[in-house]
């Protein structure tokens, strides 16, 4: 099984993980969240072939302007979220951060979808809750949650868009159905283990 190589860039103001995924086969790249920072991100970069929005909130794809305008590369979010992208240069403006607003993205993508970077393929999970849109990306034996599942946590569900019964029906979601084995990179804070996660996190014991 290919296993991609993923490096983690903490970028922003916020500390948001954005993860630089390279095809060890081809050397595609897939980006993921480019919250901020866009020099850390591109830094050692050819090119960008692929960038997933793990959801539209504006330190998850703050950076995203320049590096589309750099290296053209399909961008794709969940519909439930193109509205929150759309706004995400305001948003900034309202927690006093000042980015550039990204372009509509170039594909809409749903549960079950399959993704495709050089030889890497990840599948959507429609994970709704800390947004209406949020998903998690799967694959390789790898997880990027975004802000629905931390180490020990859960993202927020007191936000504009946010739904608690959704993260509630999301985490045992999660908890019940999604492999033990999974290494789980959030959105926020450091990577671990979906085991782990089962059985020490509180968010997910009690949904």
């Amino acid at each position: 099984m290919i296993k991609p190589i993923v490096s983690t860039i903490v970028v922003g103001g916020i500390q948001t993980n954005c993860y630089v995924v390279k095809c060890p086969e081809t050397g595609a790249v897939l980006v993921i969240d480019p919250g901020d920072d866009h020099a850390l991100i591109e830094k050692g970069l050819t090119g960008i072939d692929t960038i997933i929005y793990t959801h539209g909130h504006f330190d998850h794809v703050g950076a995203s302007a320049i590096l589309i305008k750099r290296f053209a590369p399909e961008t794709m979010i969940h519909r439930s979220d193109a509205d929150v992208m759309a706004s995400a240069a305001s948003h900034g403006a309202e927690w006093g951060f000042n980015i550039q607003q990204p372009p509509p993205p170039d594909r809409f993508v749903k549960e079950g979808d399959s993704v495709a970077v050089g030889k890497m393929t990840f599948l959507i999970k429609h994970t709704p809750g800390h947004s209406r849109g949020s998903i998690c990306i799967e694959g390789h034996g790898l997880l990027f949650s975004g802000d629905t599942l931390f180490a020990g946590s859960a993202g927020r569900t007191d936000l504009p868009g946010s739904s608690p019964e959704e993260m509630r029906n999301t985490l045992k979601r999660i908890a019940m159905h999604f492999d033990s084995k999974l290494v789980v990179y959030p959105g926020h804070g450091p990577a671990t283990t979906m085991e782990d996660e089962k059985r020490k996190n509180p968010f997910l014991k009690l949904s």
